[in-house]
């Protein structure tokens, strides 16, 4: 970085950075001190979204859950606290919609959308992971026993119409029904085996060539994609860096030593104190001293200038400083409060706000994520140079990102997602082997897209809606009775 790469902006321009900041900022409540022992609402800075939108954003950029896990709920569920009845009253009011089709035949039987998702939420019918297939199938016997949480009366009533069917299953009627149904499954997807069903399934065999859209993930900084990539720890050393500095600057009289400079601000006071820190040395930054003497005098400058340093795209800069704000709450969240009361006393003598905060951040994050990628990969810590290089790396790339997990053969996936779900759908709605063999592949894929139009993290909205529903019922009843 040099005085060159640098571009001083106007007035106008700073203004601009300034109120995306402002944007950014506004899901990072400024809540300061805890004066009275009550609690206080995370998502204060997000009380102008609907519940459901400010828990989504709430989760992205804190990392906090809006609702009980759906273990929970379906253990309210069946100790009665929710109701079947709430329960299909709330997948009406806040559940998917479905502008396709909406029924399908299975022999004389219509199974409807509405029945499926209802079926999803109190029993989950999830994927799985195809590491755990071999398990599941062979050691667990999963495909030759009923699931475990399958109602009595669903049991029961699946083996007497097994035994009524087949007289020779008399002997093992589970083992028979369960054995047949998923046969029958993996015919109907076109996954019984082999070539066979790689040629049912082109789908499932192409989606491993298509290669990988690699891209700054929309919730991710530089530096936290790069620590993904690369096993590094970018942002917890920016993290401390800033843990340092924030602590001294924010001092009121606890520290031996007063930190110096503090009049001008903290963006201020770091950039001529940071120039005399010897912590970079460890940390792979060249020539630090100078290019922290070097930095604007204006915070503004110095956001502007990282943010296109690092390749990220000035239509993204709101939504990506707030997701540097959000990597480090508390003292974020201390931040905003300083800044929005003025009159408190040590804000007056020593000002901090969130623009200054960033403009620090941002140059750490500069800095340390061209270090890291410079020592890994031998190229420049920003987006174009990460997405160019990944690219070239497609299968690596999608490797890493997913945790190190190896390659999946495109049917076995098919079989952990379409036929797991397939399999123990079916036993919930008590459809026999003959049955399932009546549905078609075309209807069979209805049902699955049904259940990918509900996953498991869309589900707590009706359930606390269902949940609601129960008390609102209770208390209706209560004084129509008085």
């Amino acid at each position: 970085m040099s005085l060159t790469s640098i571009q001083v902006l106007s007035r106008e321009e700073r203004d601009r950075v300034r109120e995306t900041v402002t944007k950014a900022s506004e899901p990072i409540p400024p809540f300061w001190p805890m004066q009275i022992m009550v609690s206080q609402n995370p998502m204060h800075g997000l009380e102008y979204l609907p519940f459901d939108q400010a828990v989504r954003k709430g989760l992205r950029l804190l990392g906090g859950r809006g609702y009980l896990p759906n273990a929970e709920y379906r253990a309210f569920y069946r100790a009665g606290r929710i109701t079947g009845d709430g329960l299909r009253r709330a997948i009406a009011r806040v559940g998917p919609r479905s502008e396709q089709v909406r029924t399908v035949m299975v022999g004389s039987r219509e199974i409807t959308v509405e029945e499926v998702w209802r079926l999803h939420v109190v029993y989950g019918f999830e994927a799985l992971e195809p590491a755990l297939l071999e398990w599941k199938l062979g050691e667990e016997g999963a495909t030759k026993r009923f699931r475990q949480d399958l109602p009595d009366e669903s049991v029961q009533r699946i083996i007497e119409r097994t035994i009524r069917e087949c007289e020779h299953c008399r002997d093992h009627p589970e083992a028979a029904y369960a054995t047949n149904l998923w046969q029958v499954i993996l015919s109907v997807l076109g996954l019984s085996g082999g070539e066979r069903g790689r040629q049912a399934s082109p789908g499932a065999s192409d989606a491993s060539h298509v290669p990988s859209d690699v891209a700054l993930p929309a919730q991710r900084t530089v530096s936290d994609w790069v620590d993904v990539l690369a096993g590094t720890t970018l942002v917890e050393e920016i993290n401390n860096q800033l843990i340092k500095w924030l602590a001294a600057f924010v001092d009121e009289g606890l520290a031996g030593w007063e930190m110096p400079g503090r009049y001008g601000g903290f963006y201020a006071a770091w950039r001529d104190l940071a120039q005399h820190d010897q912590s970079h040395r460890f940390e792979g930054i060249r020539q630090f001293q100078q290019k922290i003497s070097e930095l604007p005098s204006e915070p503004e400058d110095a956001i502007a200038s990282s943010l296109r340093r690092l390749g990220v795209p000035e239509a993204n800069w709101s939504d990506y400083l707030a997701r540097q704000l959000s990597q480090l709450p508390g003292w974020t969240r201390f931040v905003r409060w300083l800044e929005t009361n003025s009159a408190y006393q040590a804000q007056r003598k020593h000002p901090v706000d969130s623009v200054q905060y960033l403009a620090v951040r941002l140059v750490y994050e500069a800095e340390l994520t061209q270090a890291a990628c410079r020592l890994e990969w031998g190229i420049d810590g920003t987006v174009p140079a990460l997405v160019a290089y990944w690219q070239e790396r497609s299968d690596e790339y999608t490797k890493r990102m997913s945790g190190g997990a190896h390659a999946v053969d495109p049917v076995k996936r098919a079989i952990c997602r379409d036929a797991w779900r397939l399999f123990h759908l079916a036993q919930v709605l008590e459809m026999s082997p003959l049955e399932m063999l009546d549905l078609s592949s075309d209807d069979a894929r209805t049902v699955l897209e049904w259940l990918d139009a509900f996953p498991p993290d869309q589900h707590g909205p009706v359930w606390l809606e269902a949940y609601e529903d129960f008390f609102r019922a209770d208390i209706v009843q209560r004084l129509t009775t008085h």
